[in-house]
């Protein structure tokens, strides 16, 4: 009776543990494989400039200065489409209040200066104004300057148009001021629409 007891118990422990392993069965045959899709969520511009400082050393009273068309170059390096917006500031003279002011039509006076850009493959002749009020940056044909990413770029130079003199002696023009004068250009860039 004991053997049957046995018997019943090994034949209970067998039956338990194949109905356990039936649902395993299938997917222990199958394999399994997993595709991991990655999706970016957010935009980010960040654009880099080859160039941040032009060094023109002295200067004289209305004159012309000019970089080559190909000065300095823009790259896209963040991952969506970007229109390059430009803007310009006064003139200022370290330690002093002495400024020039930014011309808004690209002349000149005393105490005003203009600053143009050109896309290194336009015409020679095309200069557009850089103002005090951030504006887009354009090919002389008027599109707006796109950059797509994937560090796709565009070169610039750049022309400075110093202001008329503050006196004139004996004929020679001067400034007033013979300390360095500084000017910054912001090159920003924001997704295109």
């Amino acid at each position: 009776m004991q053997v049957r007891k046995m018997d019943k118990r090994i034949i209970s422990i067998i039956l338990v543990t194949i109905l356990a392993l039936i649902p395993c069965v299938p997917a222990l045959a199958e394999g399994n494989s997993t595709v991991t899709i990655t999706m970016a969520t957010d935009k980010y511009v960040d654009i880099t400039l080859d160039k941040t400082a032009w060094n023109i050393g002295d200067v004289e009273p209305n004159t012309e200065y000019m970089t080559t068309p190909t000065w300095c170059t823009i790259t896209n390096e963040g991952n969506c489409v970007v229109n390059i917006r430009i803007k310009g500031a006064n003139a200022e003279c370290d330690g002093s209040t002495y400024t020039w002011a930014l011309s808004s039509n690209n002349t000149t006076a005393v105490k005003k200066y203009a600053l143009l850009y050109h896309i290194s493959y336009d015409s020679a002749d095309s200069y557009t104004s850089i103002t005090t009020i951030e504006a887009p940056m354009k090919k002389a044909n008027g599109d707006t300057i796109q950059l797509i990413g994937n560090s796709d770029n565009e070169q610039f130079g750049l022309k400075l148009l110093t202001p008329k003199p503050d006196t004139t002696v004996s004929g020679t023009g001067y400034f007033l001021k013979d300390k360095a004068m500084e000017a910054t250009i912001t090159i920003s860039a924001v997704v295109a629409s």
